[in-house]
């Protein structure tokens, strides 16, 4: 099995429920609040050690109680935080977020220590990879960082996931550094300017990445590889009742990127990450919501025998 060197964004999500959501100027009072362990890159992170996986986390985070709290919680799992830092002058980045009875969210996140992200301090961090290794990325950290690092992990012979998000222009020198590219239908609209998912697939495949993932929320995921651009859809996992989409998607690519690291295939990796998101929405908060490799074990069995 090969590593997976998550590097990317470590938060503290302070998370509100409400009925729903307040119009501009309204005043409502919340039912719930909680402080969680968030960021995509935590998030994901977690989710692959519990899928299985060896990994390490590269990351910035501030010298305050957040930061601790965030490399305490980290270890906890199992994962090597060895590339995670406490920067001075900046403080552990957070994340506002407000989920309505539905489950629904609205996300506005502070990067804090995540902005402080350079190359040459993340590749101190990230240390060796090579063949077999998986480097995990999302946007949430400088992009001139990641499309560097995206370059040495390529010539490592690693493979390189990129998750998307939040969408934004990329640039051109990024797009053959992509192994696997996952977005979700808002993401891959944007990236490839307005198109149906299946349509977005071939272009984004014609822009030089060999992968990609459309994740579709409740109705799976899209996949497909360079020299075959027709769509090859991922049926979903029923849920047991929606609590919280927040982690859903790096629920996703945390245990997609530990099963490709395990050796599986392309499309077995998607079905398990289509169950670890099934999971995570049945728990509020991001981290608390990573489910454990035998959840995600079982709910692959249930739906087989189904």
């Amino acid at each position: 099995m090969g590593r997976v060197t998550v590097v990317g964004s470590c938060n503290i999500d302070l998370v509100t429920r409400t009925d729903r959501f307040p119009r501009p100027g309204e005043h409502l009072v919340a039912s719930e609040f909680g402080t969680y362990l968030g960021g995509k890159g935590a998030n994901q992170a977690v989710a692959a050690r519990r899928a299985g996986a060896s990994v390490r986390m590269v990351a910035r985070v501030g010298r305050d109680a957040f930061g601790d709290q965030v490399t305490s919680a980290l270890a906890s799992d199992g994962i090597d935080i060895g590339g995670i830092e406490h920067v001075a002058g900046a403080p552990t980045g957070n994340a506002s977020i407000w989920l309505d009875a539905a489950g629904e969210n609205e996300i506005l996140v502070f990067p804090g220590a995540n902005a402080s992200l350079g190359f040459v301090e993340a590749m101190r961090s990230v240390g060796r990879v090579g063949v077999g290794d998986i480097v995990l990325m999302q946007l949430e950290v400088p992009l001139p960082t990641v499309v560097q690092l995206a370059h040495n992990a390529h010539v490592s012979g690693s493979t390189v996931i990129l998750n998307a998000a939040p969408a934004t222009i990329l640039p051109d020198e990024l797009w053959p550094l992509i192994g696997v590219l996952v977005v979700n239908e808002t993401e891959a609209a944007a990236l490839a300017e307005g198109s149906s998912p299946d349509e977005a697939i071939g272009a984004l495949i014609a822009r030089g990445c060999h992968s990609v993932v459309v994740t579709l929320g409740a109705h799976g995921c899209l996949v497909a590889q360079a020299g075959d651009t027709s769509p090859l859809h991922i049926p979903p996992y029923a849920p047991n009742g929606v609590v919280d989409a927040t982690g859903a998607g790096d629920a996703f690519c945390g245990v997609f990127a530990s099963q490709l690291a395990a050796g599986s295939t392309f499309r077995e990796a998607s079905r398990w990450g289509n169950a670890a998101g099934s999971l995570a929405v049945e728990t509020v908060g991001a981290i608390p919501s990573m489910p454990l490799r035998s959840a995600i074990e079982e709910r692959l069995a249930s739906a087989t025998r189904v």
